[in-house]
């Protein structure tokens, strides 16, 4: 992800958790229920999915790049004791062997990485045959939703550090 707002990271940080009580608290415990064995995380932000981790999941590694939310992250796997090996590295280049992950979570980053079929190709690369993709994503709406969220991409890109709210990820996802 091309960090394109420094700021962004502190101001996720601290908004994130009202919107989180109020909106995605309930989808980010869906989405993780998913994940099983070795997990990747891609884009782990925060951390703020560490928190809804199944007891199917045996070891957690994530790729961040940014330093700020590795920090974060980390801080906050700390003091809930969870093991998470966090790696500064971005999705379109994921430095781990073929195979080598049970289920691959993407919450809330295809939206923002450089290049999402790389980053698709990547998480196709890592994860073992028979495995999950976990996702909770927000995609491109339709109608008025599409409109509204054309109208706000540009400066909700520079503010939320490249987030594209009109991306088409639920077709990218199909695509992969």
């Amino acid at each position: 992800m091309t960090n394109r707002n420094p700021l962004f990271a502190y101001v996720y940080r601290f908004g994130m958790p009202l919107f989180d009580r109020v909106f995605y608290h309930r989808y980010r415990r869906e989405a993780m229920r998913h994940a099983i064995g070795r997990l990747l995380m891609v884009g782990l932000g925060p951390g703020s999915d560490l928190r809804f981790l199944p007891p199917a999941v045996t070891s957690v590694a994530a790729v961040e790049p940014v330093a700020a939310f590795r920090r974060m992250a980390g801080a906050l796997a700390r003091r809930h004791g969870i093991a998470v090996d966090i790696v500064d590295a971005v999705g379109e280049s994921i430095p781990f062997p073929d195979n080598s992950f049970d289920s691959v979570h993407v919450g809330l980053v295809l939206c923002s990485v450089d290049d999402v079929a790389a980053t698709l190709g990547e998480i196709r690369r890592v994860l073992a045959p028979g495995g999950r993709l976990v996702v909770l994503e927000h995609v491109r709406g339709a109608g008025a939703m599409a409109r509204f969220q054309d109208l706000i991409a540009r400066p909700w890109s520079w503010l939320a550090s490249g987030c594209e709210p009109n991306r088409r990820t639920a077709d990218a996802i199909a695509a992969a």
